[in-house]
């Protein structure tokens, strides 16, 4: 390495250092539990539906807790108005102000993204090493137990704020950070971000995963579901559909970097980009519905299996890109022949099993276009207006 690399590197460790700073302090649950009702500290509304701790993880940190098992820090950034925004640490201060019955925020999965309210205390499961804490809740306890709960000391973190305008470095380190209990799936980790960004995209984004039609073609499981599944399949449909595969690296990555710039963009259309992906998933529903993105299998003439991310990526993408071209033909557009003449292509013939994100585009992404390009091909073999036959209305 020579002297010039040298200073180029601790110049840029010098300034990523400076970025993700942080002072260590320790505070009591009585001192958060005080900064969280003075909005002094934000936890989000919308991280409690990010999450899924259930009954037992929750009580396993109260019990965590009472006997004084160190926890990891918790990460907090402070945003330009003063205020601490929690970066990684959420589910472990929304279980404890549950706990104290003080947690705001949607008590039902249904309910209005804006309705703040003030959920029931957690009543406690039986757990390891306190099976006395079974049917047990906050207020029903010792006072002493009360006082010395609350007197609990918490490691906090809190990170410098970023300077840059994107305020987004504080969550490159939340993505690297171990969280307590249950691991995240990728799309959970992005909402973490998003919610973060900008809150009115995240509850956009997830509007569009809750469409009907879109939930009939893409047939998930509840567990994926409950993992954001749905989200992430969305989102891809946003960030993929006119990205070069070439410039796909790390999918997850991509999507990442792809939704922040989204996010950031004061000028990014979201009413047409809504308005595109009702109109695709409506057509797909009122044709092949639950086979839209499942392979057809030519020797027993059907449809098998669950969903396929392979046809999606194919399919649902290329669909959106040549949508006007679609839409001009009306009726004249036969998705069910569309689909199976697709999956009659060499590419799809082969196993997606193993492939890279990258690797699986690069595959569909022509094969589709070739069977797509032929079906739109036909709207300009119309005849003219010189021609004397009949049209039909």
């Amino acid at each position: 390495m020579t002297n010039s690399q040298e200073s180029n590197l601790k110049l840029a460790v010098d300034k990523k250092r400076r970025e993700i700073s942080s002072d260590n302090i320790s505070m009591s649950i009585g001192e958060l539990l005080n900064l969280y009702k003075d909005h002094e500290l934000d936890i989000h509304p919308e991280f409690q539906r990010v999450f899924r701790w259930g009954p037992e993880q929750k009580s396993r940190l109260i019990e965590s807790l009472f006997l004084g098992i160190p926890l990891p820090p918790i990460y907090v950034a402070t945003n330009i108005t003063g205020v601490w925004e929690v970066i990684d640490g959420v589910q472990r201060l929304s279980t404890i102000f549950e706990f104290m019955g003080e947690l705001k925020g949607p008590t039902l999965e249904n309910e209005a993204e804006n309705e703040i309210t003030l959920k029931p205390g957690l009543i406690l499961a039986a757990t390891k090493h306190l099976p006395e804490l079974k049917d047990v809740s906050f207020s029903e306890i010792d006072q002493a137990l009360r006082l010395e709960f609350k007197r609990t000391r918490l490691d906090v973190k809190v990170l410098s704020r970023d300077t840059s305008g994107r305020d987004t470095g504080k969550f490159d380190l939340f993505e690297r950070l171990n969280t307590y209990g249950e691991p995240l799936s990728p799309q959970e980790l992005r909402n973490c971000v998003l919610v973060n960004l900008n809150p009115t995209m995240f509850r956009w984004l997830k509007n569009l995963a809750s469409n009907s039609s879109f939930r009939n073609c893409t047939l998930l499981s509840d567990q994926q579901i409950k993992e954001k599944y749905d989200m992430d399949l969305a989102l891809r449909f946003i960030a993929l559909r006119d990205a070069s595969v070439t410039s796909i690296g790390d999918i997850h990555e991509f999507l990442r970097d792809r939704m922040e710039i989204i996010a950031l963009d004061k000028d990014f259309n979201f009413a047409s980009e809504e308005k595109l992906f009702t109109e695709i998933f409506e057509f797909l529903d009122a044709g092949p519905n639950s086979n839209s993105f499942r392979s057809w299998t030519a020797s027993k003439e059907e449809f098998r299996g669950g969903f396929t991310l392979g046809g999606y990526e194919g399919v649902a993408l290329a669909i959106g890109r040549h949508w006007g071209s679609i839409k001009k033909m009306g009726g004249n557009f036969n998705v069910d022949l569309f689909l199976k003449e697709v999956w009659s292509q060499p590419e799809y013939t082969k196993s997606f099993s193993g492939l890279r994100a990258r690797d699986r585009m690069a595959r569909v992404t022509p094969a589709v276009e070739r069977v797509i390009e032929k079906y739109t091909s036909r709207q300009n073999k119309a005849p003219n207006k010189n021609n004397k036959q009949k049209q039909p209305k």
